[in-house]
């Protein structure tokens, strides 16, 4: 489950693409979701005196906003905020994140300009192992919690739904009056069906378009008064539709498990959706005394209200009944209820008010520059697909790009330093370009001009050991150094050198590196011997080798001459 859930955040690459993207989309939701909810604890203060119906407004729309948020933050266009300027401190931070010594990051040219800031943050840190694992950790950490509350939910929404499937319908010809009445004085076209179970020990509302009102087997002694303010109560919420207005509380506490403030805002959700069902009971202009002593009466005879109820709506709990009998009795609360169209204006006052922070994605501006350039090859054509390589001499940091089609290249906005270009491509030698300094909101433009790469051939010339030669102990191998991306030329005619008779005869064997170049009309030019053994071998080898003939290689459809490196290897079969 929780590979599930990690893959479902992580999984679409346009959207997130390591861990790292899953824990700063998680952190930024938190922080606005932090900031939505503040937003509202100071609303509802300056609301004290206001109806519960509009306190409990504010909290279900900064509820809901916050489990909108991370989903607002991936689809709507980003929008910066102005930067602040980082302290020295941050910018250190900024030099870690990037990444350690050695590790590597590609960004193609043309997603560099437009990427999101919750992907560069895990761009920035993909060559850090640590944090990946922390990241990692993190998230699965998080997943964990929310699938043990969504569980929690989907328990007491399995228990609620059989406690509603095996209760029996509640044929009183009384109280099937009250609810018509009542039903018609709230606007309540739904059908609402009414039952009795003897498993619970409070009455409670479940379901949203075909709600249900359950009551306790003690209902059946109930007094008219009593059962007229309990059936009233619940017709409230069914006016309300507060079963479907408290499922985004259920899953922002879900998303946000950790997040003591939402766990805060669905208690006081709750709290003051009792108090706005209780506002709706007295404006059916009942007395404030009777309904008071009521739910008084009814508390007393409750049973303790277990977590198998957490879908449901409960009409009283005993933790709420203080609270809601000092409003019931306070004159100067407000207890009239909440208009459809203000209900509106408020959802849409709190949209226009969350889309904006959504998009909102601020950054700290960092010390930065921009590096770019073109690469080229000696005929002065432009090589697109070559990777170049900005490497932080301070760092280490390595930063790669792939040039365009034009052979053009940028590292836009990149942290300052002294920068090292290096650029490779097959076919060409490996060229480590100038040295140079990236200052701040200054942009560097170098040129890269890459030679063509070195051909090399291996030859291995077999001779016969003389019985009377001496044990010679085999030459100290050599390390040749051979640069960047080497490609073999098409080698058309080569004449295979003979093993010296004066080198078989003493049991002379050995390798022989020539070093020549490969004319344009295919001829070898300028051959040498470039390490020190036998003469009579190198003297075979040269000999040999002087005569073979080469397919020239072609530069844009022009013969350019290549150095090439050939081994001889002369081999005595013993």
């Amino acid at each position: 489950m929780t590979r599930v859930l990690l893959s479902l955040l992580l999984a679409p690459e346009s959207l997130l693409g390591s861990p790292g993207d899953g824990f700063a989309l998680l952190f930024e939701a938190a922080v606005k979701g932090t900031l939505v909810l503040l937003f509202a604890v100071v609303l509802t203060l300056l609301l004290h005196r206001s109806s519960a119906a509009a306190r409990h407004l504010v909290w279900t729309l900064a509820l809901g906003a916050t489990l909108l948020l991370p989903i607002f933050s991936l689809t709507l266009p980003a929008w910066k905020v102005p930067e602040i300027s980082p302290s020295r401190a941050s910018r250190a931070s900024e030099r870690a994140a990037v990444g350690r010594e050695d590790s590597t990051v590609v960004l193609p040219n043309d997603q560099a300009r437009q990427s999101h800031p919750v992907s560069r943050l895990a761009r920035l840190t993909d060559g850090t192992g640590g944090f990946q694992a922390w990241a990692t950790g993190i998230l699965s950490l998080w997943a964990i919690g929310l699938i043990l509350v969504a569980m929690r939910v989907a328990v007491g929404e399995v228990r609620v739904r059989r406690l509603v499937s095996c209760s029996q319908p509640f044929e009183s010809g009384h109280a099937k009056f009250i609810v018509e009445n009542i039903c018609s004085r709230l606007g309540i076209s739904r059908q609402v069906k009414l039952r009795i179970s003897p498993e619970i020990g409070m009455p409670f509302t479940w379901g949203g378009f075909r709600p249900a009102i359950v009551l306790p087997e003690d209902a059946r002694q109930w007094s008219q008064k009593q059962l007229n303010f309990v059936l009233a109560h619940e017709l409230a919420h069914v006016s309300r539709y507060d079963y479907l207005t408290q499922m985004p509380a259920q899953a922002a506490c879900a998303l946000f498990w950790f997040h003591p403030l939402v766990w805060f805002a669905a208690f006081q959700m709750r709290k003051e959706r009792e108090r706005a069902c209780d506002d709706m009971v007295l404006n059916l202009e009942h007395r404030v005394t009777d309904y008071a002593e009521s739910l008084l009466i009814l508390a007393r005879g409750l049973r303790r209200f277990g977590d198998a109820w957490l879908t449901s709506v409960a009409s009283a709990q005993n933790y709420q009944l203080e609270v809601r009998m000092k409003a019931l009795l306070d004159p100067q609360l407000g207890h009239r209820p909440l208009s459809g169209r203000r209900a509106l204006l408020a959802t849409a006052l709190a949209v226009a008010l969350v889309l904006p922070v959504a998009a909102i994605h601020a950054t700290a501006k960092k010390a930065t520059g921009n590096i770019s350039g073109t690469v080229q090859d000696p005929s002065g054509a432009v090589i697109p697909g070559a990777n170049v390589t900005a490497l932080n001499l301070e760092t280490h940091d390595r930063i790669s790009v792939y040039t365009r089609g034009d052979g053009s290249f940028e590292f836009p906005a990149i942290p300052t330093g002294r920068y090292q270009l290096e650029a490779t491509k097959p076919g060409f030698a490996y060229n480590k370009g100038v040295e140079l300094d990236l200052n701040p909101a200054r942009e560097v433009h170098e040129n890269i001009v890459m030679d063509v790469g070195a051909a090399s051939e291996e030859i291995v010339v077999r001779g016969h050991a003389s019985d009377e030669a001496p044990s010679v102990p085999p030459p100290t191998p050599r390390r040749i150094r051979v640069g960047g991306m080497v490609q073999a030329a098409k080698l058309m005619n080569h004449v295979v050198p003979v093993y010296p008779t004066s080198a078989e005869k003493r049991g002379i064997e050995g390798t022989v590196i020539l070093r020549a170049v490969i004319g344009t009309s295919g001829q070898m030019l300028s051959l040498s011997p470039y390490n020190d053994v036998d003469p009579d071998l190198i003297g075979a080898a040269m000999e040999a080798v002087g005569q073979w003939r080469y397919q020239p290689t072609l530069l844009n459809g022009v013969p350019v001459e290549v150095v090439t490196t050939i081994s001889v290897v002369f081999r005595l079969d013993k």
